[in-house]
């Protein structure tokens, strides 16, 4: 776990400028094997997988498909001896499916926190970099500011030094100036 959040950190220091870049690199470590599965950010691995597939059976592993769920209550209904059997083994169906519903869910649950983390750290990058914008332009603003009124003391300045006639004879020698 450590080295996850070492990886996730430097992850983070390479991408200090680039949000974008950030939130890719975070996205593409996957480092928890949990995450593996995880839909992309903006979806597509929801849009794209088959809508059929994979629904994990929790009891004895891996994932069925629609298709082989329908299969599994045909079976069961199939081999009931009597009404009551059959209502038995529907319960018992239908108490695998829910669990095995509740367990896609979840693991989407974990994967919609693990993505909504991710993206709460770009948007505190992304208010930092703002914010640090904003007081380097409020800065620059500033100085400008104080560079104007400089160059205006200095023109006043200039104007005062200046005879009145604006030549340069007199006292100075022209060379010089």
């Amino acid at each position: 776990m450590a080295a996850d959040s070492a990886e996730k950190a430097r992850a983070l220091e390479q991408c200090e400028r680039d949000l974008d870049l950030a939130i890719e690199r975070l996205v593409n470590l996957r480092l928890d094997p949990e995450h593996d599965a995880a839909p992309d950010i903006n979806g597509d691995a929801i849009r794209h997988a088959p809508a059929a597939a994979a629904v994990p059976v929790p009891s004895g592993g891996g994932t069925i498909s629609h298709a082989e769920w329908v299969e599994r209550l045909m079976t069961e209904m199939a081999s009931a001896a009597d009404a009551g059997d059959a209502r038995a083994r529907a319960a018992r169906f239908l108490e695998d499916f829910g669990a095995s519903v509740a367990a896609a869910c979840a693991e989407r649950h974990g994967a919609a926190l693990w993505e909504n983390a991710i993206l709460k750290k770009a948007v505190r990058l992304q208010h930092r970099l703002d914010r640090e914008k904003a007081a380097a332009n409020r800065e620059l603003q500033e100085r400008v500011r104080s560079l104007e009124a400089d160059k205006y003391a200095l023109s006043v300045h200039l104007r005062r030094a200046r005879p009145q006639g604006g030549s340069m004879s007199g006292r100075f020698h022209p060379e010089v100036f």
